[in-house]
């Protein structure tokens, strides 16, 4: 793993959780990930390009690890798509959390499944698994976004959710397989929710 990215990121996640907190919602969690977007941007801008470039090739796991990629992206779509049901999102926001889902996942994947691990061993993969979940914790705990979800599944699911893109990163060696799953599963997440907060 690498140490200097991983200080990094320790240094900066309190900041972004304090940031989070000191504004009101939805306006504290929307300044808090445009300058946590910003800081990804940041390390993945000063890689090298042939690195990145070389991360997001595509290459097609086990059946197991597809199956793990799969079941969360089509189990939250059905959630979402139920909610957008009764809750339309015009076609502009729609849109939004679209393009919020490929930058968000992107961004993630280069830094924390690709840049935070030059040499994708299960051990440094582990290391930047915990960091990752120690992430989105505070992100919950301190935004505290309506997914929707009870309080337990939802500290859970960001360790179970990057534990299947970890996977999927340690067996194919690129980080494909695992963006494609989590771009599908942001783009529910960010449409549910924008509907929950629209909703009256």
């Amino acid at each position: 793993m690498d140490r200097r990215l991983a200080l990094a990121a320790l240094v900066a996640l309190p900041l972004l959780a304090a940031l989070a907190a000191a504004l009101p919602p939805p306006a504290g969690a929307a300044v808090a990930l445009g300058a946590y977007w910003a800081l990804l941007a940041l390390a993945v801008l000063r890689a090298d390009r042939d690195v990145t470039a070389a991360l997001l090739t595509a290459r097609r796991p086990s059946r197991l690890t597809v199956a793990l990629l799969a079941l969360p992206v089509l189990a939250w779509g059905f959630v979402t798509l139920r909610l957008l049901g009764r809750v339309p999102l015009p076609p502009h926001l729609l849109l939004a959390a679209a393009l919020a889902a490929l930058l968000h996942a992107t961004l993630e994947e280069l830094f924390w499944r690709g840049l935070l691990l030059p040499r994708a061993t299960a051990r440094a993969a582990a290391g930047a698994l915990g960091l990752y979940w120690i992430a989105h914790l505070a992100w919950l705990l301190a935004a505290a976004p309506p997914t929707g979800l009870p309080p337990a599944v939802a500290l859970l699911a960001p360790l179970a959710l990057g534990g299947a893109w970890t996977a999927a990163r340690l067996e194919t060696g690129t980080l494909g397989a695992g963006l494609m799953a989590h771009a599908g599963l942001a783009l529910f997440v960010f449409a549910g929710t924008l509907a929950r907060t629209a909703a009256p």
